[in-house]
């Protein structure tokens, strides 16, 4: 299994930081990283760091480290115009499709039997 270096661990984290939209984030706890996987590579803040401008910034980073190029340099840029498109799980609906309320049980009254 590939273990990244500290030393790139630390340039991720400071290019995280530099790319941070709030001030304040509740969720990384003002770090701009959640943590760090078994692979020694972090896990950036989604609700703080501008994550395209991150990421092209360690992209930039890899293309100089010959070490790294050789793990990342092999993950594919989508070409221009075409998007990354996510796959959305197959099942229950979008709670927006969904019935304002619940259906309203009846109940029995004190005197029914």
């Amino acid at each position: 299994m590939y273990r990244m270096d500290d030393k790139h661990l630390e340039v991720a984290k400071e290019i995280a930081l530099k790319h941070r939209r709030k001030k304040n984030c509740d969720h990384c706890y003002d770090r701009a990283y959640i943590g760090t996987t078994t692979e020694n590579m972090l896990m950036i803040c989604h609700k703080c760091v501008d994550m395209d401008a991150a990421v092209e910034a360690w992209n930039e980073y890899v293309e100089t480290q010959p070490d790294l190029k050789e793990h990342f340099g092999k993950l594919e840029k989508p070409a221009e115009g075409e998007e990354h498109k996510t796959r959305r799980p197959q099942g229950k609906q979008h709670i927006h499709n969904q019935p304002d309320h619940a259906p309203v049980m009846k109940g029995h009254k004190a005197g029914d039997r």
